[in-house]
């Protein structure tokens, strides 16, 4: 329900819920789906991926699925557990609960249908929205749709740590009849903004359930629908899905995080809450073509939203080394630039990197949450395959 900035983790809700017991044969590996053409390059030392991933599984770590494709090589595997209670083997094309690194399918949406005059990127939110909500939100009036999605708005964070004790509660309550954009919008209602509209950056996950809400009253209907038929099913997304809405298409792989001592599934709450904040559920290799196709694919993104979406217009600067455009953060390193999301909520995080200059994509997930050994062994995965990738 929050995201992960990048190489930090904000740490958002705990969930209060019954306990069922963890087990201490996660040590089992496998690895389901390897496809790698070796690559000789003078010299160079391979990184064994499969070893990599294996050596972070612990009793804290659960389960971890790495993808690295490039034009030479192409690996998929996995390490550890799927399922602690059926001791289930974690597979490669296991289905997560992206968090926040879904919010490029949001923001793709609103592009493709900006482009289609559907909507206008520069109208102010209160062009959509009824007055009822934009009284309750400052400087809607100034508000765009591009802030909401850059996150230049200033619109305080519904999942901010000020607002986290009666956002988890309502959660906690009412998550089996199911949870909307609406219903998470209000806990930023009436609170001040961070700054005025453009007067900087601040991530908030408020922005983008607002831009979910716009969607909706465009289109009359969930956006969702609109998300299926211009992204998923275009690009044969076979493992992907809207979280809340599609919960039949796929099944969610548990996601764990620790209460009281043991481990709790919260894959059944999560898939309850419909939000554009964290709208798909999605496998690596699915995530992976669908940020090759941003960059790629002509066919299906046209190079106006191709602009609209990475291009100086959307683009913010967030720190001396970090932008964010339009669902993605972007940055240089060592060099290249280097687009990326990752996303974290408790029982899942997952981590998206894209190197256009290299054609190189990382996409890994792990089933354990916000705990530090699970952060650990996130950033470790980060940093060893990254920097192997781009120097060689």
């Amino acid at each position: 329900m929050n995201q992960l900035k990048y190489k930090t983790v904000i740490a958002l809700i705990m969930f209060g819920l019954s306990a069922c017991g963890s087990n201490s044969k996660q040590d089992t590996l496998v690895q389901a789906q390897l496809e790698t053409k070796q690559s000789q390059q003078q010299g160079a030392k391979q990184l064994d991926y499969q070893a990599l991933i294996s050596s972070l599984i612990s009793n804290e770590v659960h389960g971890i699925i790495l993808h690295v494709s490039s034009p030479r090589d192409s690996f998929t595997a996995s390490a550890g557990l799927a399922n602690l209670t059926t001791l289930e083997a974690l597979q490669p094309d296991a289905v997560y609960h992206l968090a926040s690194s879904g919010k490029v399918f949001t923001a793709l949406l609103a592009v493709q249908l900006h482009e289609e005059g559907l909507l206008d990127l520069d109208l102010t939110i209160d062009h959509w929205l009824p007055h009822d909500i934009t009284s309750q939100i400052q400087y809607s009036g100034q508000i765009t749709l591009r802030q909401l999605l850059n996150h230049s708005s200033g619109i305080y964070n519904y999942s901010d740590p000020l607002s986290e004790d009666a956002y988890v509660e309502f959660v906690m309550a009412n998550y089996k009849s199911g949870i909307s954009n609406e219903h998470l919008l209000q806990f930023a209602y009436g609170q001040p903004g961070y700054f005025k509209p453009g007067g900087g950056v601040k991530y908030s996950n408020s922005n983008y359930v607002l831009a979910g809400m716009i969607m909706d009253s465009v289109l009359g209907h969930p956006n969702a629908l609109a998300m299926r038929d211009k992204i998923i099913d275009r690009l044969a997304l076979s493992d992907t899905f809207s979280v809340g809405i599609e919960n039949s298409v796929a099944q969610l792989t548990p996601g764990y995080e620790k209460q009281a001592g043991t481990f709790v599934n919260t894959g059944p709450i999560l898939s309850q809450v419909t939000a554009a904040s964290t709208p798909v559920a999605s496998s690596v290799t699915d995530v992976a073509t669908v940020m090759r196709s941003i960059f790629k694919d002509d066919t299906w993104l046209s190079q106006a939203e191709r602009e609209a979406l990475l291009g100086d217009t959307s683009r913010v600067k967030a720190s001396a080394n970090l932008d964010y455009v339009l669902g993605l953060w972007k940055e240089e390193f060592n060099g290249y630039t280097v687009f990326h999301h990752n996303g974290g909520n408790h029982g899942y995080i997952s981590n998206n990197i894209y190197v256009p200059e290299l054609d190189v994509s990382i996409v890994y997930f792990l089933n354990c949450g916000l705990s530090d050994p699970c952060i650990n062994a996130f950033n470790t995965i980060e940093h060893q395959v990254k920097q192997h990738v781009i120097e060689h």
